[in-house]
């Protein structure tokens, strides 16, 4: 009688899950592992909206303050015969510019450079001369250097110039224009694509900058 039991103790043992069991189990590892990835993947767009946001605005403030410290300096490459901006367009500004001006130097010796959006990228390219006296000589732009991407300024010009007394200038000006010459200041505005969280959204940065060595008339 007792071997009896301990072999139907034995075979109750050995017999495993039932198939409701089994079913049971496979249904609440699927319920886990849903939860699981679905935390994971919320977790990881969370992470890439968030380098997005970062990378927008990091990009972004680098090029502007490039692009508006270059303006600033912008100079005459003949002892203001020609002024310091060469053109502008609503997605494009020209500027005579010297980097390696020091305080001891009478004389500049510019360089051609370019910022223009470029479809949806934010590019700065130059020009040099192979003249260290003027009168300078410019030949083609050189390589392409691309600052931002992800740019949606449309038609909200790059830059809008105004003259010293505060008068908007036309939102073109062109190499030759004597409007150009009036230029004094520009409001530089630049519109960058970004997102936060699923949300594709917008961040502008914008600022003045006053022309120091604009020809005053």
């Amino acid at each position: 009688m007792i071997a009896r039991i301990r072999r139907r103790r034995a075979h109750r043992t050995q017999a495993g899950f039932t198939l409701v069991e089994l079913l049971i189990g496979i249904i609440l590892a699927s319920i886990f592992a849903v939860a699981i990835y679905g935390m994971f993947f919320s977790t990881l767009d969370h992470a890439r909206s968030q380098q997005s946001q970062w990378m927008a605005q990091s990009t972004g403030r680098t090029a502007i303050d490039r692009m508006s410290s270059e303006i600033r300096q912008a100079v005459s490459p003949d002892d203001g015969l020609t002024p310091p901006v060469i053109a502008v367009t609503p997605t494009s500004i020209e500027v005579y510019v010297d980097p390696s001006r020091s305080t001891t130097a009478l004389r500049p010796v510019p360089q051609k450079v370019r910022y223009r959006i470029v479809s949806g990228q934010l590019i700065r390219d130059r020009a040099i001369s192979p003249q260290t006296t003027p009168p300078f000589s410019f030949g083609a732009y050189g390589a392409a250097e691309v600052l931002v991407d992800g740019v949606v300024n449309g038609t909200v010009p790059l830059a809008a110039a105004v003259t010293e007394g505060g008068v908007a200038l036309p939102a073109s000006l062109n190499a030759g224009d004597a409007r150009v010459r009036a230029v004094a200041q520009m409001a530089l505005r630049l519109l960058v694509a970004q997102k936060t969280g699923n949300t594709a959204t917008t961040m502008e940065l914008n600022t003045d900058v006053a022309l120091r060595n604009a020809i005053r008339l």
